[in-house]
């Protein structure tokens, strides 16, 4: 009799141990990852700045409100278990990031900024690696449409996030450059920046809501070589940055 029950214990034991790895290895599956078996996380700064790339590139009226942000704020104690709460702020922006202690989360973002009669609310969440609006206002309601140098600038911001490994060469940049469009040349338009080691290229259609054609390539301003480390291609249009092109040897 004893025997018997130590048996089915111990197959008890092994049914247990054995659905826990499997239930473990199915979950850590549903981890996203680059395309070369590595997972993505985003860290919450990245979630943080990443909502603002988001909120900028599909709501262009308030990306000149987002000049020379530097946030302060992080983890808040709230006494609840079983999920986080971050804050950040900057000027008079505020970001709330709440999230409940799981894997893969599920992460809600509300932004918002209030300052001289204009604010803006958005909410959105976030999960493997992609954003989703939940909510927009501004007040009053204005609109307006992206420089080339806003474009230039949410690029930057674009590289700076996904690929954080460029951070370190995106530090002060000091642009100059502007229109390179050929004379005589109708239908189409270049612009052209340089700063700082970077050459960013816009190209685009002389059309109403265009797609953007983007490059930026960066080449170590006390190099011997003239080969760029960091190369990078893509497409802005309706608010949305589609990468087609990334290379980094530094």
């Amino acid at each position: 009799m004893r025997k018997s029950l130590i048996i089915v214990i111990v197959a008890v034991l092994i049914i247990v141990l054995v659905g826990s790895y499997l239930s473990w290895n199915y979950l850590a599956n549903q981890t996203p990852d680059d395309g070369n078996g590595e997972p993505v996380a985003f860290s919450i700064e990245q979630i943080r700045d990443g909502a603002m790339l988001y909120l900028g590139a599909n709501h262009t009226e308030t990306f000149q409100l987002m000049d020379d942000l530097t946030w302060s704020g992080g983890r808040q104690e709230t006494g609840g278990l079983g999920a986080e709460t971050y804050v950040y702020l900057s000027g008079s922006w505020s970001v709330v990031i709440d999230y409940p202690v799981v894997l893969n989360p599920l992460y809600t973002i509300t932004i918002d900024y209030a300052s001289e009669g204009l604010s803006v609310n958005w909410v959105g969440t976030y999960q493997n690696t992609t954003f989703t609006e939940n909510s927009y206002t501004i007040s009053p309601e204005t609109t307006a449409s992206l420089t080339q140098e806003q474009i230039r600038d949410l690029t930057m911001n674009y590289l700076k996030i996904y690929h954080n490994e460029t951070s370190t060469y995106i530090q002060n940049i000091v642009w100059t450059g502007g229109r390179v469009t050929p004379e005589g040349l109708t239908g189409s338009e270049t612009y052209n920046y340089q700063g700082s080691g970077w050459n960013v290229t816009i190209q685009y259609p002389v059309v109403l809501n265009p797609t953007y054609t983007l490059t930026a390539n960066y080449t170590p301003v006390d190099a011997h070589s003239t080969e760029p480390i960091i190369e990078w291609s893509g497409t802005l249009s309706n608010g949305v940055i589609v990468e087609t092109e990334f290379r980094f040897n530094p």
